[in-house]
């Protein structure tokens, strides 16, 4: 659906974006709405390393080289009249210049909110809350009455994602050269297949490798089959050994553990859906109990053919 909010405000706009641990809801509307020349970030010292992040992917990001990020405001998270002084000093100043304001209220803490929505208050500026729950961007007026909601509708690639999480995708070995077959080759090419012929995702990967240099600690992750749909990423971790045996068992576990991962703080930090496809025709319970309690979504026996449908749910279709 397309929006029809930039018929309302034809002059390029600034964003400014209260800054939260999950980067994806202050890059939404940047995607969406094509007016945005600059954004500004605000962050707290918990997440000024989130913001700088935030804007290496927009400079970096092919659908955003129009936009110019501006220095990062500091906030303190829980001084609320620190942080409405601050956030009402840059609206006034920019105002001044000439410039168009929206204000992103998603991120940051709540008093960080309640901040921002006092320093907007009585100015016209318009305010924005970006629920990927209900996948809409809700508008609001500088009272903080809602004006509108509004579907979001984004195409992104995997690549895109990654990087709004800090990651690189870092490709291996020779291109030219023909990898090595390996165990789940073959379950990982079906599922690849029936993805892309679905024509329902906007990028299909197969053999990511991905990295994130994190302080003195750097993370690398390979993902068997990652797509995203509509702003989401999903990860789908393919396994074809049998789980009869110790080594098998133990090999479902880590596949598991390894896909849990992707979303915790301390880990990944990725904010996706989890599918693990497994070509064997059972599972034992203590595998099946092992994916729920780590919100991964098991697929096997005659439900492989229904992957697609499975991954959307992981997306939350």
């Amino acid at each position: 659906m397309e929006s029809n909010y930039t018929s309302r405000a034809p002059n390029p706009t600034l964003l400014l974006s209260l800054v939260g641990e999950q980067p994806i809801p202050n890059l939404l509307p940047l995607w969406q709405y094509p007016q945005y020349r600059e954004v500004q970030f605000a962050a707290s010292p918990t997440t000024r390393a989130v913001a700088q992040q935030l804007k290496t992917a927009v400079q970096n990001d092919p659908l955003l080289k129009q936009i110019q990020p501006l220095k990062t405001l500091e906030l303190a998270a829980y001084d609320i009249q620190d942080a409405r002084s601050q956030l009402a000093a840059a609206l006034i100043e920019h105002q001044a210049q000439g410039k168009t304001v929206h204000l992103n209220l998603t991120g940051g803490t709540k008093l960080m909110s309640l901040a921002a929505l006092q320093a907007a208050f009585g100015s016209g500026t318009p305010l924005m809350y970006v629920s990927t729950e209900e996948k809409c961007i809700i508008w609001l007026g500088s009272d903080g009455s809602e004006q509108r909601r509004e579907p979001i509708h984004v195409t992104i690639s995997v690549e895109q994602y990654l990087n709004a999480h800090g990651f690189q995708i870092i490709e291996k070995g020779n291109p030219f050269s023909v990898p090595l077959p390996k165990e789940g080759d073959e379950l990982e090419k079906e599922v690849e297949r029936l993805l892309r012929s679905s024509g329902l995702f906007d990028d299909v990967r197969r053999n990511v490798n991905i990295r994130k240099v994190d302080g003195n600690k750097t993370i690398n992750n390979e993902l068997d089959l990652a797509v995203t749909r509509n702003g989401r990423l999903a990860v789908i971790s393919c396994k074809s050994g049998t789980v009869e045996s110790n080594s098998g068992r133990e090999n479902y576990r880590k596949a598991i553990y390894e896909l849990s991962a992707i979303s915790r703080r301390e880990a990944a930090g990725i904010y996706c859906g989890k599918v693990l496809v497994s070509s064997q025709d059972t599972l034992p319970e203590a595998v099946r109990m092992r994916a729920v309690d780590s919100r991964v979504r098991l697929v096997y026996g005659s439900e492989v053919i229904h992957v697609v449908e499975h991954v959307l749910l992981a997306l939350g279709e």
